[in-house]
């Protein structure tokens, strides 16, 4: 290995933990804590097949049970509520309420999009690196891949659906998808490169 290429890794790596400490660190505000703020980020993008306690969970890369207890603390202060899932009883349905969505107007995660966007970086480039730092990595922390519905091998858009109460479906489920939802993520994301 190149000496300036180790440096420039060790460099970066020491870089992006002091960056991941800072960013959980601002995230102890509002009287929420780094995992109750992604939870609430994660409904708000999240579509409907993926506001359930077991996706959050795998999203989080918890237990159920970790899972649970935040969605527990987020209800108790009138950010989430469960919707009883229509075609399964026993499941339900995550929703943000509006006090939760003015709570994600403070959002502290604001301030580092802030701070990145001065930095003069190509967003593309830097999104693009980081992507493959992520999928390098996602064997050691869980296979299971999200992404946004649009870039999903199952989406079937251009007026695929129409008639049927969307312009686009979802080839998984059969399914119409309105165009808003198209930019959301899925946990039955499927990857085009898999």
């Amino acid at each position: 290995m190149d000496p300036d290429s180790e440096i420039t890794e060790k460099g970066v790596l020491e870089l992006l933990c002091r960056l991941g400490r800072a960013m959980h660190c601002m995230q102890f505000s509002q009287g929420l804590n780094p995992a109750q703020w992604e939870a609430l980020r994660y409904l708000a993008r999240a579509n409907r097949y993926s506001r359930t306690p077991s996706a959050l969970a795998e999203f989080l890369g918890t237990t159920k049970g970790t899972a649970s207890q935040t969605v527990k603390a987020l209800h108790s202060k009138g950010h989430v509520r469960r919707r009883p899932e229509p075609a399964d009883g026993r499941a339900c349905r995550l929703e943000i309420t509006e006090t939760g969505r003015a709570m994600l107007h403070q959002d502290p995660m604001q301030d580092v999009a802030a701070a990145l966007s001065s930095t003069g970086l190509d967003m593309v480039s830097t999104a693009a690196g980081l992507d493959l730092l992520l999928r390098g990595l996602r064997a050691n922390c869980g296979p299971h891949e999200f992404g946004v519905c649009e870039r999903c091998r199952h989406f079937c858009g251009d007026d695929a659906c129409a008639e049927d109460g969307g312009p686009h479906r979802c080839g998984l489920t059969g399914e119409p998808l309105s165009a808003p939802e198209t930019s959301h993520i899925c946990v039955n994301f499927g990857s085009c490169a898999s």
